[in-house]
């Protein structure tokens, strides 16, 4: 998502990530916000199959816009229980209707049933940050049960944060998060090979920089510990 930086200005002078979540009506499923970029820029995120967004935020160079990730949280049941599969069939099909490029599309046309043009795109009070995208129709990649709960989510939203939802909102896609299997090790984060340990987010116990990086202390100590000084 990307839209005009006064409209998070309230919220982000008092935390600068600030995290929503969020349990859409329709399906009851779980959406959040992730990774706040205060001023600044959508960029590209190259994978082995597809090309997808991301955000970043820059010390000596600001835009006038924030952006951030919104993302719904799929889980599967039998007999299909590989959400990583899942998400990076999505995330093809998005790429070959874009035609190897991410698509980009207001919100005000996703909810009209209609693709962005550059035209109507230049209409927008809002300037994108990030132009080797494709503008297209997100309806035709996503499924309708993730559209469903995108649009739900930000109208959800825009009423704690007014703007959020409108016409002129942007969506990039694919944006893909991924996370491993909780692997089997100790309280140390040892596994059973020996001399083996699973830290960050290999590890499959925490999904934030802080949590991840402890992880690393913990392995290390019992690392030290081990070791013939």
């Amino acid at each position: 998502m990307e839209l005009p930086q006064i409209v998070m200005d309230e919220i982000t002078t008092i935390n600068w990530d600030p995290k929503f979540h969020i349990i859409t009506k329709t399906y009851d499923d779980f959406v959040r916000t992730f990774c706040v970029c205060n001023h600044g820029f959508v960029v590209e995120e190259v994978y082995d199959n597809f090309m997808g967004v991301n955000g970043h935020s820059m010390r000596d160079k600001l835009s006038d816009n924030t952006n951030f990730a919104f993302l719904v949280r799929v889980e599967l049941t039998e007999p299909i229980e590989n959400t990583s599969d899942y998400a990076l069939s999505i995330a093809t099909i998005t790429n070959n209707l874009g035609g190897g490029k991410p698509i980009l599309q207001r919100l005000g046309d996703l909810k009209k049933g209609r693709r962005s043009t550059w035209t109507r795109l230049e209409k927008s009070n809002i300037i994108p940050t990030f132009d080797c995208v494709t503008h297209g129709d997100i309806a035709m990649a996503l499924p309708h049960r993730i559209v469903v709960d995108i649009i739900e989510g930000l109208e959800a939203l825009d009423k704690v944060l007014p703007g959020v939802a409108s016409d002129s909102t942007l969506l990039y896609a694919p944006e893909i998060k991924l996370y491993s299997m909780r692997l089997e090790m100790d309280k140390n984060m040892k596994t059973k090979i020996e001399g083996l340990y699973a830290v960050g987010d290999g590890a499959g116990v925490s999904r934030r920089i802080v949590g991840a990086a402890a992880t690393g202390i913990i392995a290390a100590r019992d690392i030290i510990k081990k070791i013939d000084f």
